[in-house]
């Protein structure tokens, strides 16, 4: 890593009130996140799909009912 690069991530990190560890990770989550959105949104949405996010719907909307 460029000692321009860590500074830029320690930056992050201070504004943060976080580790340089903790600010890393987030962003290596953030960008675990966004290829897994990345990859849903190309997907297909089967019948069976649709079926079960509809139950999901249901059930929060049963839920917040309450």
């Amino acid at each position: 890593m460029s000692t321009r690069t860590r500074h830029e991530l320690r930056r992050l990190a201070d504004a943060d009130g976080v580790t340089l560890d903790q600010a890393i990770a987030a962003l290596v989550r953030a960008e675990r996140q966004r290829r897994m959105g990345e990859a849903l949104a190309a997907a297909e949405v089967t019948a069976a799909d649709t079926s079960w996010l509809e139950l999901g719907l249901r059930t929060v909307a049963d839920d917040a009912s309450r």
